[in-house]
């Protein structure tokens, strides 16, 4: 029952963000009391935290799939960009703006798995690519990839791209190929 409430909750939140949302709704969604779903949940804000949980465990088996399965690192991070970019889209920017509004603890958590999977992963994608001779040589892999880091950290944060006006596929996609044509050889 505890992975239905994540997952309807899950739909719920990217449609209507994590401030509208309400525990009735959840529960009608489900076909269940309130009391039922305050046995698994202490509240909304526990169901958000794993709703992000979930999705980080999302992103962490993707990671270690397109590391198993794709041999070339630029493919590698082409699809690792790609995949990231439709679960972000998935979730959406209205749900992202409230955690960061409404539950800055929770965002802080987020930020931070940016950070870690984004520095580990990326830097290992371009000493990869470095050693088979696809990312120029005279790259700093660590300076690269804080310079990924960075992009999207500024630029995929929800105020920006409400203010700006461009999808997040778009601006994944304007990351991803900024980066990619200033690094391959």
């Amino acid at each position: 029952m505890r992975d239905k409430i994540i997952k309807s909750a899950e739909k719920r939140f990217s449609k209507d963000g994590y401030r509208r949302v309400t525990m009735d709704e959840i529960a009608s969604d489900l076909g269940i009391s309130k009391k039922t779903l305050y046995k698994y949940f202490d509240g909304k804000e526990s169901i958000a935290i794993a709703v992000i949980a979930k999705i980080h465990l999302h992103i962490v088996s993707f990671l270690e799939e397109f590391n198993r399965d794709i041999p070339d690192p630029l493919e590698r991070f082409e699809q690792v960009t790609l995949a990231a970019s439709r679960k972000m889209s998935e979730i959406g920017n209205l749900f992202l703006d409230d955690i960061k509004r409404d539950l800055p603890a929770l965002w802080q958590e987020v930020e931070r798995f940016r950070e870690k999977k984004i520095l580990h992963h990326i830097g290992g994608i371009l000493e990869e690519g470095k050693r088979l001779g696809k990312v120029r040589a005279d790259i700093d892999t660590g300076i690269a990839s804080l310079v990924y880091l960075g992009a999207i950290k500024t630029v995929m944060q929800p105020d920006t791209i409400k203010k700006v006006g461009f999808s997040i596929d778009d601006a994944f996609e304007n990351i991803r190929a900024i980066f990619l044509k200033g690094v391959m050889t």
